[in-house]
Parts: C-alpha cells; structure tokens; sequence
C-alpha cells in the first residue's frame, strides 16, 4: 500500500530527472558567477571539468563571455574618460609585474584514474588538480576517498564507489557539489552519469548507490551529517575530517 506508493513516488522522480537533463548542468546564475570569477577555487574546478565533457555548458559559457565583453564595449563609450584610465592603470601594472625569463617546466600530471580493471581519463584541470599524486583511503562499505587539497573553504576530493555500494543516508550543513567522471549512481532525486553535476544544498538528504561502479569529484563547504543507524556514531569523525581537509577549525 504505503510502500508501493512511496516506491513509485520515487521512481517517477527518477523518470522526470532522467527525462529533464537541464538540472544536471551548472545554472546559468553559476556560469556567470564562473565567469566573473566569483565563486569558491573548488567549485571553479568542478565546473571548469564539466565545461571540458559538455558541449551545451561550453557555449553557454562564451555566450555569457561575449555578454561581459558587450558591457565593457558599452561601459567605454558611455564613459571613455573612464574606461581610458582604468585600461591604462591595467597596461602600467603589467608592465610594472617582473617577467619570468626562463620557461616553466610543466608538472607531471595524473591523466588518468585506475579503478578495478578500468581506467578513467581525467579531464584536463582535474589532472593538474592531481599532479601531486593521489593517496586513497577507505571510508567503509566499498567507497574510497582520495582528498585535494586546493581550496581552504571546502573540502575537495575523488571519490570513489565500487558496484553494489551506497553512501550512509545524510544531509547537508552547506552545499555539495559533484561532478560524474566515471560510471553512474542514484539517489532518492535521480539518476546520474558521466559529466553530470550534481548540486545538492541543506535542504536535501539523500543516499548515492552504485550498480555498476561510479568515480566522481566532490566539493564540500561544510561536514557531511549522516542521518541515520550507527552512521550517526561517525559525524564528529566527518567534522574532524572536514578541519583537517580545509586546515580550520570550524566554529
């Protein structure tokens, strides 16, 4: 009774998910805080990766680049004066800024990802984001963790879920950001492959299982607070986790 209506309550949200791609890309409100530069190192990452395997996203993005170079066209014939002073305090600052002589030798980076018997190809940024190396750790249950440490606001990491695993029940404090790279999981609100992103807030619990196997790239701005069962037990080793992984103390 009950159940079964929960059950295709559920798989209906999945269906209208699945059919309705558009909340698996960044908004366009995030593309322009992208663009301008204006949002956290991690959350840059995550896009910047998702631009690389999706096309839609890409022209979405020089589309709002060509918005912000109208306004400039606009904002210098409405106030040359203006614009011809900022434009040349820019050009004296350049100028000013010592310039490298000898070339930079690029770093070795980790282009790809080995998980069981596949191997995932990065895209570009995250494996620049990698180029140090990646040291796996095992959270439990078949998920293995491998954290990056570039942004001081959030907790970045690789993630990964072997077939047949899931992730305890939880809910957010702030916000989460993960982006496919490999594979394909589900939660309560929908079913995701490679290159879709996910955005979830603190107003969504869900719990990401896997059939098949999923990688993925995580952005945390706060702990993860598991919700349910002993998993509880655990959620002042997530805060700890989370001080270490950003090198604060939250308050």
């Amino acid at each position: 009774g009950d159940h079964r209506d929960l059950h295709l309550s559920l798989r209906r949200q999945r269906q209208m998910c699945i059919r309705d791609r558009s909340n698996l890309h960044p908004s366009t409100e995030m593309l322009e805080k992208f663009v301008s530069g204006d949002l956290s190192v991690g959350v840059n990452l995550a896009i910047s990766a998702h631009v690389e395997m999706c096309d839609q996203c890409k022209s979405a993005i020089q589309e709002i680049e060509l918005r912000t170079a109208d306004q400039w066209t606009n904002a210098e014939s409405s106030s040359p004066a203006v614009y011809q002073a900022d434009t040349a305090s820019m050009i004296d600052s350049i100028i000013a800024t010592p310039q490298l002589k000898e070339p930079i030798e690029e770093e070795s980076e980790v282009g790809s990802i080995h998980m069981l018997d596949r191997s995932v190809k990065l895209p570009k940024v995250l494996a620049k984001a990698a180029s140090e190396g990646l040291v796996w750790k095992q959270l439990g249950a078949g998920i293995s963790q491998a954290d990056v440490k570039i942004d001081e606001e959030a907790h970045c990491s690789f993630l990964y879920m072997k077939p047949g695993s899931q992730t305890p029940v939880h809910k957010h404090q702030g916000t989460e950001t993960t982006l496919v790279l490999d594979g394909s999981m589900t939660d309560e609100l929908g079913e995701y492959g490679k290159s879709d992103f996910i955005f979830r807030t603190n107003n969504d619990t869900h719990q990401p299982r896997t059939e098949d196997g999923c990688l993925c790239f995580s952005v945390l701005d706060s702990p993860l607070t598991f919700t349910k069962g002993l998993a509880r037990l655990l959620n002042p080793i997530n805060r700890l986790r989370f001080q270490r992984a950003v090198g604060r103390t939250l308050s």
